[in-house]
């Protein structure tokens, strides 16, 4: 299987082979990505307790030595995400702008949605994993960072019928076989096959008619993957233009990386590979924009609803002029804007503000992570580091202060809430989350 794939790889890269192949039998490099919707840079780089080399790629990627980044501070934080630097990619070439509705298609495990909503946060962005179990890990991993995008979990089908011809970007990191990230799991050439190779391009080919569905006329679209098979990338690209002759397959103007593989008078020089040989791991890029007969869709939005003891909640922790409340499996969200009417595979809509039981609310813990509402909170305790180390272990903490909920921080940065009760700070950080 490994001499297979190293046979395709030397007639695909010519020249550049020996050197491909001596930089695939190092290590790969380890990345981290500054969540600089959490904090500036030079704050989060302050609290970075860890050796950091700045890449040449991204100015938001970091080169780093540590061997359990997930325990340090700027990890629980959320003020970094653990990611690849050439799959930061994707999301630097769609590049969205202000009041665009964007959809992430396969968005598990989240990189490419943080990196979206890093680019501009001013998005109605919907990120969608099919597989139930990664949808959860992404929920999760966009609640560590602070960030707040509708998250589903649809075939990519019912997403394209749900939202046809509205999405102004769209971004398909597509499955893949995955030969870019051998340097990171060497056990990926153990099922390395022509056959596999096949069967996921075209899967591929479905998912960009998805795509191709779910954009509006005139929309941009991204279609990435970690891989270098020429059938997976070239040439479902190639067959997607001649299905779609209007679609037009843009430049993409970056001064790393390569150029694509020619492929029959596909306009390879418009693509982006990324190897060892640029320093990372492996990713495709390809960059479209899309002309359709197809007229932008109604967009749908959901009625907001009120709850008294909900919006006195609210009212009492933040310093907040208008919003909108919305309910949904007995869990209340909060949104600064409306928020889009989805029929189903729903995960969360917005900030999730917590649920009643028997008329007694109890808030959730990314209400108090959110950092759309960081600048609203009126009740708050910053911690010192002492109290911080013990908080994310489960201890309760001891102050002077009024009975009732608060956000704590550590260096300003929002950790969790506590409930304080006579002195105590009673701890509410949860469980899987401690240590």
């Amino acid at each position: 299987m490994a001499t297979l794939f190293y046979e395709r790889m030397k007639a695909l890269l010519g020249d550049e082979y020996e050197s491909f192949k001596e930089e695939l039998s190092k290590d790969a490099v380890k990345t981290i990505f500054l969540n600089e919707r959490k904090a500036d840079r030079d704050t989060i780089k302050k609290i970075i307790d860890f050796k950091i080399e700045a890449s040449r790629i991204n100015d938001r990627v970091y080169f780093y030595e540590h061997d359990n980044i997930g325990r340090t501070n700027a990890y629980d934080l959320g003020l970094i995400y653990p990611q690849e630097l050439s799959a930061t990619m994707p999301a630097q070439v769609l590049a969205p702008q202000k009041n665009s509705l964007v959809v992430d298609m396969c968005a598990a495990p989240g990189g490419k949605s943080i990196d979206l909503l890093n680019i501009q946060d001013d998005i109605t962005l919907i990120c969608n994993e099919h597989d139930f179990k990664r949808a959860k890990i992404l929920r999760s991993n966009l609640e560590r960072l602070g960030l707040s995008p509708i998250i589903t979990s649809l075939k990519t089908k019912d997403l394209a019928d749900m939202f046809e011809s509205q999405a102004d970007y769209v971004l398909l990191d597509a499955p893949c076989s995955g030969e870019g990230m051998i340097r990171k799991d060497r056990s990926i050439l153990n099922n390395y096959s022509l056959n596999n190779i096949q069967k996921l391009a075209n899967l591929q080919s479905e998912l960009l008619e998805d795509a191709f569905k779910l954009s509006r006329d005139g929309a941009y679209l991204v279609y990435s993957t970690c891989t270098y098979e020429i059938e997976e990338n070239e040439m479902n690209v190639y067959a997607f233009l001649q299905r779609h002759p209007r679609v037009t397959l843009l430049d993409i103007q970056m001064g790393h990386g390569h150029p694509g593989v020619q492929y029959k008078d596909l306009a390879s020089h418009k693509l982006r590979r990324f190897s060892p040989l640029d320093g990372c791991e492996g990713q495709f890029v390809a960059l479209f924009e899309i002309h359709k007969d197809d007229k932008q869709k109604h967009i749908s939005y959901l009625k907001p609803c009120t709850q008294k003891i909900v919006d006195a909640f609210i009212n009492e922790m933040l310093a907040i002029d208008h919003y909108y409340l919305y309910k949904f499996n007995d869990y209340y969200y909060l949104s600064l804007k409306p928020v889009l009417k989805i029929d189903k595979g729903l995960l969360r809509m917005a900030v999730e503000v917590g649920t009643l039981n028997k008329q007694v609310f109890i808030p959730s813990h990314s209400f108090f992570r959110a950092n759309i509402l960081r600048p609203y909170f009126k009740k708050l305790i910053e911690l010192e580091l002492e109290e911080y180390l013990k908080y994310r272990t489960g201890l309760s903490l001891f102050k002077d202060v009024e009975d009732g909920y608060y956000l704590l921080t550590y260096l300003k940065q929002a950790v969790g809430f506590t409930k304080a009760s006579k002195g105590e700070l009673k701890n509410k950080y949860p469980k899987g989350l401690r240590f």
